[in-house]
């Protein structure tokens, strides 16, 4: 068996010296790169008591995969078909990822927390030959896709296969050619569906893959996700070991750091932060160094919280507290495309994003298409090859998300002389009346800093234009007592009068769970709905 550092050089000089690797091929280019029999534990898929871990090498992962393509080439899939899976939250996204690539046929992972009526309705969009679902959905999902040209087919069909010969099938990848149809969180409606191709989904990838820290890397990231694909490429490409939890209640999350001992844990904003609803003191949590988000940019109090565990290194000397890297992306970028990082000692917080990546090229306009300057807040732009090339079946829309060459990713950003970005708000939540705007995510994020007292809060407008009220939603730390509505609304709007926000109309308890999409999302389009004006 190589040593860690052999199989590394192996492993980079596959990805970065050789430039037909993209997203479409990688794993079968780093496969051939590292004898089977020198090949250590590449995967381990994180079970329970009962169904115990699963360590798997590369050519475990290929040979499945392979059996997989076979499969579907059976069941008569042929290059450029589209397939939906829509399964549990497990690595067999992932295989199907790769052995459909390996056809040439383009997977359309779907989050398995939508609900069936929404998968209708999208996969009608992305019209896919095949739709695969988990077993004990196939009766319902055949009948709800009766009236379409879409297939339904339950994955034990697949699993049917085999007893066939593995698919050799290769599927020669051009840079341009689609490799995956993700799909948006939904927080402005029906999800849409995003095109990645060998090079887009591997560009930020073969860009970072040199300089990514961790050597276990605790992956609680949705299988189904773009990013959850991509971090699998970037760890695998650099010879790390990767475990994949499917368990995310933050303390099976909590219990699983205690077991695997990672030293990088990544998750989405909202699985880190409800770890944060525990005592992390209880824990051991000192192997980790590195605590890092994708997605939304993450609120102080939880950061904080994190980084006073797990350690860092400071001249090979051990010391007290972890980094937290903040990742800035959506499901339209492949790779993250703002990074910040965390640590005890820094204080650059209030929703900073840090700086874009060396391969992003990012830019803010205005309303009219405008340029702005320093400090002024617009719409974020950005330029990279790591970016969707649109929307599936949606030219219109993909379109009107572009402005003078760059990709409009929703969010509202302002920069500060040395060059560091902040989010102040996705475009769809900012809160528009005749007295101002009021940026809910900046507000939200200064409350928080200002209010230990509360766990999570969001700030949205309701009623219409001519009877708009804005509402905050609280959630209380648990060991807090009970505080009334007033007493909060009469505390949050001293605070918001402080930063020269706009005042709260109302407060209402709820908690953080509700109303959030299948990656966690608040959604706060369904929060926005209510018709009626709340009391205080």
């Amino acid at each position: 068996m190589e040593d860690l550092r052999s199989l590394r050089e192996r492993c980079l000089d596959a990805v970065l010296n050789d430039p037909s690797v993209g997203a479409g091929n990688f794993l079968h280019k780093l496969d051939a790169a590292v004898p089977a029999g020198e090949q250590p534990t590449a995967v381990t898929l994180l079970g329970d008591t009962v169904t115990g871990d699963r360590a798997m090498t590369l050519r475990d992962i290929v040979a499945r995969a392979d059996r997989l393509a076979a499969a579907y080439i059976k069941e008569g899939i042929e290059e450029r078909d589209v397939v939906s899976v829509y399964l549990g939250d497990d690595f067999d996204y992932f295989l199907h990822f790769v052995a459909l690539t390996a056809i040439g046929a383009i997977p359309n992972p779907i989050n398995g927390g939508l609900a069936p009526e929404t998968v209708k309705k999208f996969v009608a969009n992305v019209r896919s030959r095949m739709l695969v679902v988990a077993s004990d959905l196939e009766a319902e999902m055949v009948q709800r896709f009766e009236d379409l040209a879409t297939r339904v087919v339950a994955i034990d069909r697949l699993k049917d296969h085999t007893d066939l010969p593995p698919c050799r099938k290769r599927f020669a990848h051009q840079p341009d050619d689609v490799v995956m149809l993700g799909h948006t969180s939904g927080t402005t409606g029906l999800p849409k569906a995003a095109i990645f191709t060998h090079e887009s989904m591997f560009h930020g990838v073969r860009a970072q893959v040199a300089s990514q820290k961790g050597e276990t890397v605790l992956s609680a990231l949705p299988h189904s996700h773009g990013a959850a694909m991509t971090l699998l490429m970037l760890c695998l490409s650099r010879g790390s070991r990767v475990a994949t939890a499917s368990r995310k209640e933050p303390e099976a999350l909590l219990d699983t750091i205690e077991r695997v001992s990672p030293d990088v844990v990544i998750a989405f904003p909202k699985t880190l932060a409800d770890l944060c609803r525990t005592d992390l003191s209880q824990w051991d949590l000192g192997s980790v160094m590195y605590w890092i988000a994708t997605g939304d940019a993450n609120h102080e109090p939880h950061i904080r919280a994190l980084i006073a565990t797990g350690h860092h290194v400071v001249d090979g000397e051990r010391r007290q507290g972890s980094r937290f890297v903040d990742n800035l992306g959506s499901s339209e970028i492949a790779f993250a495309a703002f990074r910040n990082v965390h640590g005890p000692g820094t204080e650059r917080y209030a929703r900073c994003i840090g700086k874009p990546f060396a391969w992003v090229e990012p830019a803010v306009f205005d309303e009219a298409g405008k340029r702005v300057g320093v400090g002024e807040i617009g719409r974020l732009g950005i330029v990279s090859k790591s970016i969707t090339k649109g929307y599936w079946n949606d030219h219109s829309r993909s379109e009107k998300n572009r402005i003078d060459g760059y990709w409009l990713t929703g969010d509202l950003v302002f920069f500060d002389e040395d060059g560091f970005y902040y989010h102040v708000d996705r475009d769809t939540d900012a809160i528009r009346t005749k007295q101002g705007t009021l940026y809910s995510c900046a507000a939200e994020e200064w409350l928080l800093s200002r209010m230990p007292e509360v766990f999570e809060v969001s700030v949205v407008a309701r009623g219409g234009p001519d009877d708009e009220w804005i509402v905050a939603l609280v959630e209380l730390c648990e060991n807090v007592a009970h505080l009334s509505p007033n007493m909060l609304l009469d505390r949050i709007n001293a605070l918001m009068d402080e930063q020269g926000f706009l005042r709260v109309d109302a407060v209402e308890m709820q908690s953080a769970h509700r109303n959030v999409g299948a990656t966690g999302k608040k959604l706060k389009r369904v929060l926005r709905a209510r018709h009626e004006p709340l009391s205080a």
